[in-house]
């Protein structure tokens, strides 16, 4: 009898465990929602931060989402493409400097334009949005920019290089 009821309490204990994992593996399982706790900015501050570092992927990710908090500044847009510039996807940094300029006409894109085509050999495009940039501020940056783009226009005759 003894033996019966160790082999009873034995068997109890295993349907109770086999039930126990049966409930508990056939519970619906909770949808946790995860809400960006990040402003723009602060994804794009972040993105900076990556960028400054060489993690250029990284950096990427973090404009990405700050454009898609505000889709409405610009600064995203124009690091992003800074990035793609730093990569060497010219015609796709070209295409998010475009996107930056439409929304605020900041003479830092207006330099980055013209230095992307000017890379590209589109010299009399390139000229036209740098002095558009010039005239809004005169930085160092853009007067190099201005004379990059303006020796390949004019380049100099061979007497004034000293020949």
């Amino acid at each position: 009898m003894e033996k019966v009821g160790k082999y009873c309490a034995r068997s109890l204990q295993i349907i109770f465990i086999a039930l126990t994992s049966l409930i508990t593996s056939c519970s619906i399982p909770k949808v946790i929602v995860y809400e960006d706790p990040l402003t723009a900015m602060e994804h794009n501050d972040l993105g900076v931060v990556y960028e400054k570092k060489g993690l250029l992927d990284m950096a990427e990710k973090e404009y990405r989402k700050a454009i898609k908090k505000d889709s409405t500044w610009y600064l995203p847009y124009f690091n992003l493409g800074n990035v793609y510039y730093k990569k060497r996807a010219l015609d796709k940094a070209f295409e998010l400097y475009k996107k930056a300029l439409e929304i605020e006409e900041h003479p830092d894109v207006l330099n980055n334009i013209a230095y992307v085509l000017y890379e590209k050999g589109d010299y009399t495009e390139a000229l036209k949005f740098i002095e558009k940039a010039i005239t809004i501020e005169k930085k160092d940056a853009y007067i190099d920019t201005y004379d990059k783009i303006k020796e390949k226009i004019n380049p100099p005759r061979r007497e004034e290089k000293g020949y």
